[in-house]
């Protein structure tokens, strides 16, 4: 499978409250539900995992974003997109939406270096309640009809929050029971 999606990416989705949306099995809804570090996750179940940067840029977010950082008044912001790969696969496309007070504070020099390595080091930042989507994996240049699942939710230090989204591509390690019971439906066919 190979990623073809030029950067900004996006996610042109529409968001719910997790209690709005019927997830099909436990597996993907713990990792969607998940609040732990989603890196340490991707990092702990691979032998190989990296963190491929496809784009950071000043840009003004999707009207669904800025609702969501409503809060923050007027100031400008940088999506950051990467990918979590493992075992030479990507397993998770993340955007997200960062204030730039917290570019030049506590967010500096990030470079390729994990968000979630900052986020889950430093007990200053909140986390809210998770959103979740679906989204075609055709959206992402992956040549497949499978509906992905992601999810999102807000950091927030002081007076900011930024957004960060995640989306599991069909490679993770969250659709592996949905993949086996695919398979074992097929085989009783």
């Amino acid at each position: 499978m190979s990623f073809n999606a030029t950067f900004p990416v996006g996610l042109a989705v529409d968001w719910q409250a997790p209690s709005g949306i019927t997830i099909p099995n436990a597996q993907l809804k713990n990792w969607l539900l998940d609040t732990g570090s989603l890196t340490e996750r991707v990092q702990s179940l691979s032998d190989h995992f990296s963190l491929e940067l496809i784009g950071q840029r000043t840009q003004i977010p999707h009207d669904n974003e800025l609702s969501l950082l409503h809060n923050n008044g007027n100031t400008s912001y940088q999506a950051r997109e990467i990918l979590l790969c493992g075992n030479h696969q990507p397993w998770v496309f993340a955007r997200s939406i960062i204030p730039q007070a917290f570019v030049d504070r506590e967010l500096s020099d990030l470079g390729r270096e994990p968000l979630g390595k900052r986020l889950f080091n430093d007990t200053r930042f909140t986390r809210s309640q998770f959103q979740l989507c679906t989204a075609q994996a055709s959206q992402f240049g992956i040549n497949s009809d499978q509906t992905l699942w992601g999810r999102r939710s807000l950091f927030t230090l002081d007076n900011y929050s930024m957004i960060v989204a995640e989306v599991f591509l069909p490679h993770s390690p969250a659709y592996s029971q949905l993949a086996t019971s695919e398979k074992e439906s097929e085989q009783q066919l």
